[in-house]
C-alpha cells in the first residue's frame, strides 16, 4: 500500500500524462460551475450548486478513470457520465450540501445574531462533526465510479474504508484541502486544472485501499503456509 507522498508522486506523473484530457473534463466541468460563481444571486447559486455539483464531479472522475484504464476519450463521455450517474450523485450533493449548509448558518447566526460564548462552543461542535463526516465520505465519489453502486452502498462503504484507514484517510482529507485552497488562488489554475488533478489524486488513493487488502491476504496466504 503507497503512502500518501508516492500517492502524491504518481499522481504528479499521471497529470503529466493526460494533461489534455485533465484540461478537457476541467474545463467541461468549469462550464458548469462559472454560473453559480459569476452570474446567479447568492441563494440561486447556493441552490443551483446543490442540483449541480456532485454530478458534474462524478461524470469527471468517470472519464478520468475511463482514460486511466488505457481506454480512448470518447466525444461527449462526459455528457453521458453526467446523465448517468445524475440521480445518485444528486442524492449525494444533496447530503453534502447539508453538511456544509448547517455550520455555516451556525457561524452565521453566531457573528450576526446571538454572538454568546455557547453559540461559539456550539458552532464549534458542528463544524468538527460535519467536517468529520465529510471526511468519511472521501471514498464514497470513487467508490460510485469504480464499482457503479447505489449512492447510500457507496457512502456506507466509504465510512468503513475510513473506519479501517482512519490516518490514511484524514491525511488524504487534509491533502484534499490543501491542494484546494492552494489552486484556489489562481483562478484560472482552478478552473482549468483542479478538479481533473484531484480526481486522479482521489482515485488512485481508493485504489490504493485495494492494494492494500491485496497484500494482507497475500501476506496471510504466507503465513499460513509457513505453518503448515
Amino acid at each position: 500500500m503507497l503512502s500518501i507522498s508516492k500517492l502524491l508522486k504518481k499522481t504528479g506523473h499521471q497529470i503529466f500524462l493526460n494533461i489534455l484530457t485533465v484540461l478537457g473534463v476541467s474545463i467541461c466541468w468549469s462550464l458548469f460551475i462559472v454560473p453559480a460563481v459569476f452570474l446567479l444571486p447568492i441563494t440561486w447559486a447556493i441552490a443551483y450548486l446543490m442540483i449541480i455539483f456532485l454530478p458534474a464531479t462524478t461524470a469527471v472522475y468517470a472519464v478520468i478513470q475511463h482514460v486511466l484504464e488505457g481506454k480512448k476519450y470518447k466525444l461527449g463521455m462526459f455528457l453521458k457520465s453526467f446523465a448517468y450517474f445524475f440521480k445518485r450523485a444528486f442524492l449525494l450533493g444533496l447530503i453534502y450540501s447539508l453538511a456544509v449548509i448547517i455550520p455555516l448558518s451556525e457561524w452565521w447566526y453566531y457573528l450576526n445574531i446571538n454572538n454568546s460564548y455557547f453559540i461559539f462552543i456550539f458552532a464549534v461542535f458542528q463544524t468538527y462533526l460535519c467536517l468529520t463526516f465529510l471526511a468519511t465520505q472521501v471514498y464514497a465519489i470513487p467508490l460510485l465510479v469504480l464499482k457503479d453502486v447505489k449512492a447510500i452502498k457507496a457512502m456506507n462503504q466509504s465510512i468503513k474504508e475510513f473506519m479501517g484507514h482512519t490516518w490514511y484517510t484524514i491525511g488524504l482529507f487534509v491533502q484534499i484541502l490543501c491542494i484546494t485552497l492552494l489552486i484556489s488562488f489562481t483562478i484560472i489554475g482552478f478552473f482549468l486544472l483542479f478538479i481533473g488533478m484531484l480526481s486522479i489524486f482521489v482515485l488512485n488513493a481508493t485504489k490504493n485501499l485495494e492494494l492494500g487488502k491485496k497484500e494482507k491476504r497475500v501476506a496471510e496466504e504466507k503465513r499460513i503456509e509457513q505453518t503448515v
